[in-house]
């Protein structure tokens, strides 16, 4: 169970932005100065990409859920899901840096693998190794982002282990709705939408276009020494290069009040690469990816018979993902990742027992990893690197939300899950072993069942309070990364002293193997929370939360003692237990008509039940974000935040640590007058240019960042 999140100011209407893009809308015959947005609520959510059902009246536990909504992403100036997400208390956003050059969250001390990425109900992640750049998913056209912690509701499907991540798309609600922005930024920064869309009286059609650009990154300090690249610089510049192109297009048929029937496609392509050769700047990593594309088309629908007393709601999707990855170390390579998922499911629901919403649900997924390896210098395919890997998940889900009276409302759910896997030419890079020792390249390929029952407990005594306990099981499969990944590149390790199956200081072949038998990760969750207003002008939102999860998946250190002559590791399910607790509270209070102020504060504290000398890195146990709305005049608001991030230990042996920080930033949006619904911004972050660069990281961190934008809207 979770938390909902609302915007610090007691309205929800925020004007859009200024004059280059009133152009724009002037081609569409749209008069800016005219226009009078008065829009409130969630009226242009797509609300058949969320979890809830159309037409019937909003479960307790779907409120529970945390949502970043359109006009705080706004307000705050976040480009990309990533940051956005770092708004909901429980989260922790980590920037885009290590080879991958990607960003994360962590949501209660759970990564994406974990907490998979949802667009409308339907996921997204890579299939091979269960991830998602965040830095790659633009908030251009996006509604709100929802975000179920530990617990979340059954019709999200399987491997939901530590929770959701649902990012919802606009949806029009009037005749024209319109909204664009251009904008720049330190680093060359390039940034452009529009979103359009049109509701007639039985159909509706939303499009959209984003583009954005950034070319480089400005550190903290200076760089000085060799970079990535082995090029020798003196700079305070990451010299690399990201770019993010999305369309989208939805049409959507409403023939009656209840019913709808939606037809989406979209496209994002998008790049990061090294900058221009010769010009100012470090490049921080030896790889580059001048690929990473996806493309996903699907049909969903809500339709209601028998007297409004039961729907149905079929979803069924196509996504496939084109990445390319060129790395220049050793022997230049680039390795292809050609992934695609087809997916449907079933939802059948009714109201037809007095005070209770019955659902159903049955779904179906296959995913398909191929990947091969081509010379970066001639393109050529290279010998024994095509792999194919193939998954597949069938999913049956039960749940009742039964509301007992008007202060009391229970969810009963669980969730049976059985996942199919298999693999053509996998472990032909480590072929040698496996010919020398066929143990070692044993080829199970298990089916597992797994059953997640949960439930969930409301009271609320009156509209101002809700009370939550909840408790779940939840369940994560290993991803394609972790059953098949194995790999040999000419790699040695260093025989260790004592050693009897190898000559101790002698190098020996270094191998990973594949481990097809690893079990499910298994997690329990309990919580207990608030949210309503205690006073007032004031909401709050809290919860205390416990968490216990077992055969996580982890490496094991090299072995020279099974395979005699080779340096052996492998993915497998470690020993123990890891505990996670901690608290999530979030407080928005108004004080006046001009101002209001938000504060999100989190406490996370995680342990290895068996080995209390073990440490898990990255995992600060304090962080959050303050921020004020300050209307100063009818005309200008000004927004000051700062964000904040307690130390984490930087080794499991917890020798060394990375320091805590906070980071300020600041922000001015001017509206003129004479055009309501268009405004200018400006502002900085990291105002104080403070470098947080994590322990022994010599790579400065991004350092003091100016922008500048304009946002224009019309409904």
């Amino acid at each position: 169970m979770t938390i909902r999140y609302y915007p610090l100011s007691s309205t929800r209407y925020r004007p859009a932005c200024l004059t280059a893009l009133a152009s724009a809308l002037l081609c569409l015959g749209v008069q800016p100065a005219l226009a009078n947005n008065t829009a409130t609520g969630n009226q242009n959510v797509f609300t058949l990409g969320t979890i809830a059902v159309q037409g019937a009246r909003q479960t307790e536990a779907e409120k529970a859920e945390t949502v970043v909504d359109r006009e705080t992403i706004d307000l705050l100036e976040k480009k990309d899901v990533g940051t956005a997400l770092s708004l909901a208390p429980g989260v922790f956003y980590n920037r885009p840096q290590g080879g991958r050059y990607e960003s994360n969250v962590i949501v209660r001390g759970y990564d994406l693998r974990s907490v998979p990425i949802f667009v409308d109900g339907i996921p997204v992640y890579i299939p091979y190794d269960g991830y998602s750049d965040l830095g790659r998913f633009t908030t251009a056209d996006i509604s709100e982002i929802n975000v179920a912690k530990g617990y979340s509701s059954v019709m999200y499907g399987h491997n939901t282990l530590g929770g959701a991540i649902n990012i919802v798309s606009l949806r029009p609600q009037s005749e024209l709705d319109a909204s664009a922005i251009v904008g720049t930024a330190t680093g060359n920064v390039s940034e452009a939408a529009v979103n359009v869309g049109t509701r007639q009286e039985n159909w509706y059609l939303q499009a959209g276009l984003s583009h954005y650009e950034q070319k480089y990154t400005r550190l903290a300090e200076n760089f000085v020494g060799t970079d990535a690249r082995g090029n020798e610089v003196d700079s305070d510049k990451y010299n690399y290069r990201t770019r993010d192109r999305r369309g989208s297009l939805r049409l959507g048929y409403t023939p009656n009040a209840t019913d709808e029937y939606v037809v989406s496609y979209s496209k994002q392509e998008a790049v990061k690469l090294p900058g221009q050769t010769g010009s100012n700047g470090f490049v921080p990593t030896v790889w580059a990816w001048p690929k990473w594309d996806r493309e996903t088309v699907s049909f969903v629908s809500n339709t209601r018979f028998l007297d409004n007393k039961f729907y149905i709601k079929p979803r069924v999707y196509y996504d496939k993902f084109d990445n390319t990855m060129d790395w220049w170390r050793g022997m230049p390579q680039g390795s292809h990742y050609r992934d695609k998922a087809f997916g449907a499911s079933l939802e059948l629901g009714t109201e037809i027992i007095e005070n209770h919403l019955l659902k159903a649900m049955i779904s179906y997924k296959d995913e398909e990893h191929r990947s091969f390896n081509t010379d970066i210098h001639s393109g050529a395919t290279l010998p024994n690197t095509d792999e194919k890997v193939t998954q597949e998940f069938f999913s049956v889900a039960l749940e009742d939300t039964w509301t007992i009276s008007n202060h009391w409302e229970t969810q009963i759910g669980a969730l049976y899950t059985r996942r199919k896997s298999d693999a053509s030419d996998v472990g032909i890079n480590t072929q040698n072993l496996i010919n020398q020792y066929p143990a070692a390249g044993s080829m199970l390929n298990p089916s597992i069942d797994t059953i997640d029952p949960q439930a969930a407990l409301f009271y609320k005594p009156d509209e101002d309070h809700t009370w939550r306990a909840s408790i779940a099981r939840k369940t994560r499969f290993p991803s394609f990364k972790q059953a098949y990944s194995n790999y040999a590149a000419g790699s040695t390790a260093r025989c260790p002293s004592g050693a009897t199956t190898c000559t101790p200081g002698s190098s020996v072949p270094s191998m990973t193997l594949q481990n097809p038998g690893l079990a499910p990760e298994k997690a329990m969750h309990y919580e207990l929370g608030y949210a309503g207003r205690p006073l007032p002008d004031l909401y709050m939102d809290a919860s205390v939360y416990y968490s216990e999860s077992k055969d996580a998946f982890g490496r094991t250190d090299r072995d020279f003692v099974t395979f005699p002559g080779y340096a052996v590791s492998q993915n497998v399910n470690l020993d123990g237990k890891t505990e996670r607790k901690g608290l999530d509270l979030s407080l928005n209070y108004t004080f006046a008509p001009r101002l209001s102020v938000g504060l999100n504060y989190s406490y996370l504290h995680i342990r290895n039940k068996d080995d209390s000398s073990y440490r898990f890195t990255d995992m600060p146990e304090h962080f959050g974000i303050a921020y004020a709305d300050i209307r100063a005049t009818e005309w200008l608001t000004v927004t000051p935040s700062i964000e904040y991030r307690g130390s984490s230990y930087y080794d499991t042996k917890g020798e060394d640590k990375n320091p805590g920080y906070a980071i300020t930033n600041l922000k001015f949006s001017v509206t003129p007058p004479a055009w309501k619904n268009a405004t200018f911004s400006i502002g900085v972050e990291n105002l104080f240019n403070k470098d947080y660069r994590a322990f022994d990281d010599e790579y400065a961190s991004p350092g003091r960042s100016f922008f500048a934008n304009l946002r224009v809207s019309y409904n």
